[in-house]
């Protein structure tokens, strides 16, 4: 799911790629926000990229 919002996928994006709902997606993104200690789509990905979790 962060990757594909890493390219610029929005959640129903996303979402339709994975077999997922748009609020499921929404809901993965904020643990991931929480988790990484981020605040934004923008901040999460950059967070992932530097922690090696995204190339």
């Amino acid at each position: 799911m962060l990757s594909l919002v890493a390219v610029g996928c929005g959640n129903a994006e996303a979402g339709e790629r994975l077999g997922l709902r748009p609020e499921t997606v929404k809901s993965y993104l904020r643990g991931a926000m929480r988790k990484l200690g981020t605040h934004s789509r923008m901040e999460t990905v950059v967070a992932a990229r530097r922690a090696g979790l995204l190339p």
